[in-house]
């Protein structure tokens, strides 16, 4: 169970690391310039489309958990991804805005959570993220309590930190340049490549 729960915790902060793109600057660029509530409505829209994606995949996953244990092999392929993903994330550069902001976050609550929701549910790398997720969970927590019990730490440990980044936007709006965007990228990038030879040999 503490090994579950640490786990899940890991999970969180590396998800909370991972996704610094587009939505990550919108949410603290939001909280700045339309308040909190705004930036809070719009990111329970983000989570309620990650809640919506771990949902799908968890009951479209059944038959590759299986296959998955007879073929152990999906962990290399994964870690192969991962390390691909973090090559990536340090020879690329972060993108800090996205077209039309100000028409995704509008005055009404209703529609700043449903673009919210929108734009990260059209995010194919979000879907695919989660489905290797779910796959990896399910096989390692077979139990269905276990699995949501992980996944519920996950997301509220992620809710937790994008609460101090809306809370803490006025010092991030005005220290987050370019530059600083970059190297966190390339930090993130390290760590993914790291975790990749942790799989691999797991």
């Amino acid at each position: 169970m503490v090994e579950l729960i640490f786990s899940a915790m890991g999970l969180g902060i590396m998800l909370s690391l991972v996704f610094i793109g587009p939505i990550f600057f919108l949410l603290i660029e939001t909280s700045f310039s339309r308040g909190a509530k705004h930036a809070l409505t719009l990111d329970l829209g983000v989570i309620s489309a990650d809640i919506l994606c771990i949902v799908a995949a968890y009951y479209a996953s059944a038959d590759l958990v299986s296959l998955i244990d007879k073929h152990p092999g999906f962990y290399r392929i994964t870690a192969l991804i991962i390390f691909i993903y973090g090559i990536f994330m340090m020879v690329s550069k972060t993108k800090m805005h996205i077209s039309h902001e100000d028409k995704i976050v509008g005055k009404n609550y209703f529609k700043t959570f449903f673009n919210g929701f929108l734009l990260n549910l059209l995010n194919v790398g979000v879907i695919l993220f989660w489905l290797v997720t779910v796959i990896s969970v399910r096989n390692q927590y077979p139990k269905t309590e276990d699995f949501f019990l992980y996944i519920g730490i996950v997301i509220t440990v992620y809710l937790i930190i994008d609460l101090f980044k809306i809370f803490l936007a006025k010092q991030f709006h005005r220290k987050m340049t370019q530059n600083i965007a970059n190297k966190i990228r390339k930090g993130v990038g390290i760590i993914l490549i790291l975790f990749s030879f942790f799989i691999c040999t797991y």
